[in-house]
C-alpha cells in the first residue's frame, strides 16, 4: 500500500462542511488527520445581493468563479444561468464545484492565482475575436482583486459581486497545544484560515506549515509561520506533493 504520509499528524484548518473530504484523503495516504475548523463561511444571502448578482449577470459575457464556495453561492443566489454565460474558474477544485452546483464545465486557467485566471481570461477574449465581452466576478467580501485588476487594466468592463464572506474563528481559551498533540503538519487553504489557526492553537518551532497557493503563503509568513511548501496548484494533491 502506498502511504507516503505514513506516521505524520496533519492539522486540516477548513471549514467543518470542507475538512471531511481532506480528512479522508490524508487517511487513505497514511496520516492522521486531525480536524480544527479555523475558518467558517456563510452566503451574503440578501435581497440587494441577489438583485445585484441578476442584474450583473444580464448580458455578461463571463462569469470568474474564484473557490468551490463561491461556486455554491452562485448557485443558491442566481438560480438558472443563460445558456451564453460563460464562466471561468482557478483550479481543479473550483471547477470540480462548478460543475456539480451549476452544471457546467468551467474554463480553467492554467496558472494558480487568481491574476493568472485574469491574464488568460483576457488572452482568450483577444483570441476569440469577438470583442472584449463585460465579466462578472462573484467572490468573496473582502477577497483579493487581482483578476479583476488584470481584466480592467486590459480594457474589459468588470463587475465584482461578493457572495459569500469567510469569519475566521474566534479566539479559544485555552488554545491547542499542537506540540502536546503530537501534530507537526498544518494545512492552511486561505489567509482567513491562518488568522482563524492562531486564534485557536498554539504550536512549537518545528511546526511545519503547508499552504494552498501564494496568497495564503504571504499571509502565513506576515504572521511569522514558517512555510515549509506551497502547493503547485490550489488543491489537496498539490498539498500533498507539497508535503513529501
Amino acid at each position: 500500500m502506498n502511504a507516503p504520509l505514513a506516521g505524520r499528524r496533519v492539522l486540516v484548518t477548513r471549514a467543518i462542511e470542507d475538512s471531511g473530504k481532506w480528512a479522508d484523503r490524508l487517511c487513505a495516504l497514511g496520516a492522521e488527520a486531525v480536524i480544527l475548523p479555523c475558518i467558517r463561511t456563510e452566503v451574503m444571502d440578501d435581497p440587494a445581493t441577489r438583485a445585484r448578482l441578476t442584474a450583473e449577470l444580464n448580458g455578461a459575457g463571463w462569469l470568474c468563479i474564484m473557490s468551490a464556495r463561491g461556486a455554491d453561492a452562485v448557485a443558491l443566489l442566481a438560480g438558472a444561468l443563460a445558456p451564453s454565460l460563460r464562466i471561468a474558474v482557478v483550479g481543479n477544485a473550483t471547477a470540480h464545484a462548478v460543475v456539480g452546483a451549476i452544471g457546467r464545465k468551467p474554463y480553467v486557467a492554467h496558472g494558480r492565482t487568481s491574476r493568472a485566471l485574469g491574464e488568460e481570461l483576457l488572452r482568450e477574449m483577444r483570441m476569440d475575436g469577438a470583442g472584449l465581452p463585460r465579466v462578472v466576478v462573484a467572490s468573496a467580501h473582502g477577497g483579493r482583486t487581482d483578476a479583476e485588476d488584470a481584466l480592467t487594466h486590459g480594457g474589459v468592463a468588470v463587475a465584482r459581486v461578493d457572495v459569500y464572506r469567510t469569519i475566521p474563528a474566534s479566539r479559544a481559551t485555552p488554545a491547542r497545544d499542537l506540540a502536546t498533540e503530537g501534530i507537526a503538519d498544518v494545512l492552511l487553504a486561505s489567509p482567513s484560515a491562518v488568522e482563524g489557526f492562531l486564534n485557536q492553537a498554539t504550536f512549537s518551532s518545528t511546526t511545519r506549515f503547508f499552504t494552498i497557493g501564494p496568497t495564503t503563503t504571504a499571509a502565513a509568513r506576515a504572521a511569522g509561520l514558517a512555510v515549509c511548501g506551497e502547493a503547485r496548484q490550489p488543491d489537496l494533491d498539490s498539498l500533498v506533493e507539497a508535503m513529501r
